[in-house]
């Protein structure tokens, strides 16, 4: 059964995250100033019960070749979230070079612009339909990662 599953990143970034358990810390305080204290427990404990879901919850796309299947979604504590996609057959997957921009600013207004490159790498249907896997600063890497995806897919290389 070959079922590849490449993981997209993050779908919370940190900031938010500890913005996130900050809230619940907070919450729980004012629950024991205001509440009898079993019912603020309770109250704490279920929401507590959300934060794994925001510290464990991550983009992922799952091919399962046999089934001729592409899930594009959120996988979080072992749930998916999202939809699955039947598909005829995969065209090819490539990766694009796109060239970045990022502006930085001195203290005496000054400006500094750094350009880079990045590759980005995708997955085209027969359909055609095109699904983002990952991007990458450096071409070896990126190239590496989809060559693995290739083999594991077994597609031959473009």
């Amino acid at each position: 059964m070959r079922i590849v599953r490449i993981n997209k990143g993050r779908t919370v970034n940190l900031p938010i995250r500890l913005v996130g358990v900050l809230f619940v810390v907070f919450i729980t305080i004012k629950l024991m100033d205001t509440l009898p204290e079993p019912w603020s427990i309770f109250i704490a404990i279920a929401i507590a019960s959300f934060l794994p879901l925001l510290w464990f919850s991550f983009n992922v796309i799952i091919i399962n070749e046999e089934k001729k299947t592409l899930f594009d979604g959120i996988w979080t504590m072992g749930h998916k979230l999202g939809k699955v996609i039947s598909y005829g057959s995969i065209e090819k997957i490539f990766i694009n070079k796109v060239k970045t921009k990022q502006t930085m600013y001195s203290l005496s207004n000054r400006q500094n612009i750094v350009t880079n490159h990045e590759y980005q790498a995708y997955i085209k249907l027969n359909n055609g339909d095109k699904y983002y896997l990952f991007s990458h600063p450096l071409e070896e890497t990126a190239e590496e990662k989809v060559t693995k995806i290739r083999e594991k897919l077994g597609l031959e290389a473009n």
